[in-house]
C-alpha cells in the first residue's frame, strides 16, 4: 500500500548502490560469509516496503564460490563487486541520474587511513596492491559540484564493515585513492552510519550468514517506506545504538554503531531537522582561565586515559583512532576535547573533567574540579553532566622478592608481601634458600595465603588475589616462574602458577642511575595509553609497542628505546642468545613492559606474537596485558614442549615504579604471617 503521492515520488527518485563482498582475490583468509546475503536483504527492503523501483538499484555481489544466495527475484541482475564496476556506477552512472536521494550500502571488509577515511577493498583487489573505494573521498565528491547541484540533495550511507587502522596492518599495501572533490554545494546533506566506531571491528556471524549490524538495521527498517525511514533516521540510529548497548551488556557484542551528519537535514522537508545546532558549546575564556589554575595545582592523574575514553562513551561519540591520550597536560587534553565538541549540549571537556574530579586522590582538588564543571555548564547552558562511574575494585596481588643472600654464592633470601591499597608483609624466609627449595616453599606459602584470605572473607566483599609479581635479580630472568606448581584442590593436586594467576616478573634493581628517571617517564606515558598498535624500531617512536625480530634488533637498541616517551612495551620474539642484550636495553632505557617466549621464537613470523596479544586483531590492550598473557597460557595448556606455537610459555616483564614495597634489609629470622599448620605438608 502506498503511503502518499509524495512518498511515491520520493521512492521513484531514490537511487542506490548496494555492495556485498564475501570473496576476495587478496587471500582465501579474507572470506566473509554473509556479506552478499546482507546486501541482498537490504536490496529487498529497498524494493519492497521501501518502494524503490528495482531499475534504480546498482547491485554488486561477490559471494563465496558455491554459496546459495537468498531469494533474488524482482531484484536487478547483479554484477561482481570489482573496482571497475563499482567506480563506473558510483562516479559516472549514478551522478548522471535525475534523483533526489542516494543510498549507499556496503557489506565487506573495511579499514581507515591516517586521516580517518574508510577504505573498502574491492573483490578483485590483489595482495600486491589492495585496490579500494576511499569512501571518505567519494562522499566529499558527492557533496561537491562534481554532482549536479539540483540532484541528490540527500544522501545516506550505511557501512557494515570494520574500521581498523590500516597502519596496524603493515603487511597490506593499500592503494592511495582519491577522487575529484570540487566546491561544496550548499544545502546538500549526508547521513553516514557505520557498524562500528573507528578502531573497532564489526562482528560477522558466519553461521547465520549475516553481519550483526545489518540484521539489527533491517529489523528496525522492516515495514518502513523510504520516506518514513528517512524521516526517522536519527530515531532509528538511536534505537540501533540501544540494541547494541543491550548486546554489549550481555557480552554478545563489542562494537558500537556510530553516525556522522553533514549539514543536518534542514533543507529537505522529508528529513527531520535536529533539535539544536550540530556540536556542543565551546568553552569560554572564564573556563580556560580557571582551568589553567587547576592544572598548575596537580600533575595529570593516572586515570586520565580512563576519563578520556569515558567522555566519548558517555557522549555516545566515536573516539579517535589512536588508543592513547593527546600529548600534553590537562589543558592540552581539554583543548583537544573542546575541538571535538561532542553532542549538542554535552561538551566532551566537561565529561572528562567530571571523571577526573570523581577519582582524584586529592579530594580537595577533586571538589574544585567539580565546581569548575558545574560553573562552566551553567554559563554555557549545557545539559546536566552525569556522574562518573565507580572504579572497579583493584584485585589483590602477592609480591615475591628474591634477593641474592650476602656472602653466599647460591642462595636467595625470600620475602612475600600482599598488596591491597598498600603493602603488608606476610612472610620472610629468614635464611637463604636454594632456588630449587624456594620453588616449593613459595608455592606452598602462596596457596596458604590465598586460602587464609578466602576464609577470612566468606561474603567475597574484598577482591581476590589474582596476580603474583616476582621481584628478581636479572640473573633469574630465565626462571619459568609461571610454570611453578601451586597446591590446588585435593591433597596431591597442583596447577601451574601461570594458569591460576597473572604472573609477571620485575627487575627494579636494574633501573639505576639515569634509567630510573626514564623508567618513571615511560610509565607515565604507559598510564596514558589504553590500546596501541605496534611497529618496528625507529628514531621517531610514534607507536607504544615495538616489535623486534631476529633481523631487526639494532645495535643501538637502548638509545632508540629511550629517545622518546614511546615505546612503553617491547615484544621480543628473538633467540635466547639475543634476548639478554634486548632485556638489558629494555632496563637501561626505562621501558617498563616486555613480552617474550621462553626458549626463543617459534618457526613462524615475528608478527604472530603481536597478533596473539591483540584480542581484536588490530591493537594491544596494554593495561590488560597480564590478563591477556594468562589467557594465552590457559589456552595453550595442552601443548607439548616441542610445540613451536605462540602459546605457552610466555614471559611478561611488568615493572610499575609506583608499586614497590618499601626496601629494607630482610630479617635474619623468619617472621611468617601464615601459621605453619596452614601450610600443606
Amino acid at each position: 500500500m502506498r503511503v502518499s503521492h509524495r512518498a511515491d515520488s520520493l521512492a521513484e527518485r531514490t537511487y542506490a548502490l548496494v555492495v556485498g563482498v564475501e570473496s576476495y582475490d587478496v587471500s582465501s583468509d579474507w572470506r566473509l560469509p554473509g556479506a552478499a546475503h546482507d546486501a541482498v536483504g537490504f536490496a529487498r527492503w529497498l524494493t519492497g516496503s521501501g518502494q524503490v523501483p528495482p531499475v534504480n538499484l546498482r547491485l554488486f555481489l561477490s559471494p563465496l564460490a558455491g554459496a546459495d544466495l537468498p531469494y533474488t527475484d524482482g531484484l536487478p541482475e547483479h554484477q561482481p563487486a570489482t573496482e571497475a564496476n563499482i567506480k563506473r556506477a558510483l562516479l559516472s552512472d549514478l551522478p548522471s541520474c535525475d534523483g533526489d536521494v542516494l543510498w549507499i550500502y556496503w557489506a565487506g571488509h573495511g579499514y581507515v587511513n591516517r586521516i580517518g577515511d574508510p577504505l573498502l577493498p574491492y573483490a578483485d583487489a590483489s595482495a600486491a596492491s589492495i585496490s579500494n573505494l576511499n569512501l571518505g573521498s567519494a562522499l566529499r565528491r558527492w557533496r561537491s559540484d562534481s554532482v549536479s547541484r539540483r540532484r541528490f540533495r540527500s544522501q545516506v550511507a550505511l557501512i557494515d564493515a570494520c574500521r581498523v587502522d590500516q597502519r596496524l596492518a603493515p603487511n597490506l599495501q593499500f592503494e592511495e585513492t582519491s577522487y575529484r572533490e570540487g566546491p561544496r554545494i550548499d544545502g546538500r546533506e549526508q547521513f553516514v552510519l557505520y557498524a562500528a566506531r573507528p578502531g573497532e571491528v564489526a562482528r560477522n556471524r558466519a553461521a547465520r550468514q549475516s553481519g550483526l549490524f545489518t540484521r539489527t538495521l533491517l529489523d528496525r527498517l522492516e515495514g518502513l517506506s523510504v520516506a518514513e525511514s528517512i524521516g526517522r533516521l536519527t530515531d532509528i540510529v538511536q534505537e540501533i545504538q540501544s540494541d547494541f548497548e543491550e548486546l554489549h551488556r550481555n557480552g554478545q557484542s563489542r562494537q558500537t554503531p556510530s553516525f556522522e551528519i553533514r549539514r543536518g537535514w534542514k533543507d529537505s522537508a522529508t528529513f527531520t531537522e535536529p533539535a539544536s545546532e550540530d556540536g556542543a558549546p565551546r568553552l569560554d575564556q572564564t573556563a580556560w582561565n580557571q582551568l589553567a589554575i587547576l592544572a598548575r595545582e596537580q600533575r595529570l592523574p593516572s586515570c586520565a586515559q580512563d576519563a578520556y575514553r569515558w567522555a566519548f562513551e558517555a557522549c555516545r561519540c566515536a573516539a579517535p583512532l589512536a588508543g592513547g591520550l593527546p600529548e600534553g597536560g590537562l589543558t592540552e587534553i581539554v583543548r583537544d576535547l573542546d575541538d571535538r565538541q561532542g553532542r549538542p549540549g554535552s561538551p566532551l571537556a566537561l565529561l572528562f573533567v567530571r571523571y577526573l574530579a570523581a577519582h582524584a586522590q586529592d579530594r580537595q582538588w577533586g571538589v574544585r574540579l567539580d565546581r569548575w564543571v558545574e560553573d562552566t555548564r551553567l554559563r554555557l547552558g549545557a545539559l546536566p553532566v552525569p556522574p562518573a562511574p565507580e572504579l572497579p575494585k583493584e584485585p589483590a596481588a602477592l609480591h615475591v622478592h628474591l634477593a641474592r643472600a650476602p656472602l653466599e654464592g647460591t642462595g636467595y633470601l625470600v620475602r612475600i608481601w600482599r598488596y591491597r591499597g598498600g603493602f603488608t608483609s606476610e612472610w620472610e624466609s629468614g635464611t637463604s634458600l636454594l632456588l630449587s627449595t624456594a620453588r616449593g616453599e613459595v608455592s606452598e606459602r602462596i596457596a596458604a595465603l590465598v586460602e587464609k584470605y578466602a576464609d577470612a572473607d566468606p561474603e567475597g566483599s574484598e577482591p581476590d588475589i589474582e596476580r603474583i609479581e616476582f621481584h628478581i635479580p636479572r640473573e633469574l630472568i630465565d626462571e619459568e616462574f609461571e610454570s611453578w606448581a601451586v597446591p590446588a584442590g585435593p591433597e596431591d593436586s597442583s596447577e601451574l602458577m601461570g594458569v591460576l594467576f597473572e604472573v609477571v616478573v620485575r627487575c627494579p634493581d636494574e633501573r639505576r642511575g639515569v634509567a630510573r628517571q626514564k623508567w618513571r617517564a615511560k610509565w607515565r606515558s604507559f598510564e596514558g595509553q589504553g590500546r596501541g598498535g605496534w611497529g618496528a624500531p625507529g628514531v621517531d617512536g610514534s607507536l607504544p609497542v615495538w616489535l623486534l625480530s631476529e633481523q631487526e634488533v639494532p645495535d643501538n637498541l637502548a638509545g632508540l628505546l629511550q629517545a622518546t616517551d614511546f615505546p612503553v612495551c617491547v615484544l621480543a620474539p628473538v633467540d635466547p642468545a639475543r634476548l639478554s642484550d634486548v632485556l638489558k636495553a629494555v632496563h637501561t632505557s626505562g621501558v617498563p613492559v616486555a613480552v617474550w617466549r621462553r626458549g626463543g621464537p617459534p618457526e613462524s613470523a615475528a608478527g604472530d606474537l603481536a597478533t596473539a596479544l591483540a584480542a581484536s586483531g588490530d591493537q594491544i590492550d596494554l593495561r590488560n596485558l597480564p590478563n591477556t598473557v594468562r589467557k594465552l597460557r590457559i589456552a595453550a595448556g595442552g601443548t607439548q614442549p616441542s610445540d613451536r606455537s605462540w602459546g605457552h610459555p610466555l614471559a611478561l616483564l611488568w615493572d610499575d615504579p609506583n608499586r614497590r614495597p618499601e626496601p629494607r634489609q630482610l630479617k635474619s629470622t623468619p617472621d611468617s604471617a601464615v601459621p605453619a599448620d596452614r601450610l600443606r605438608p
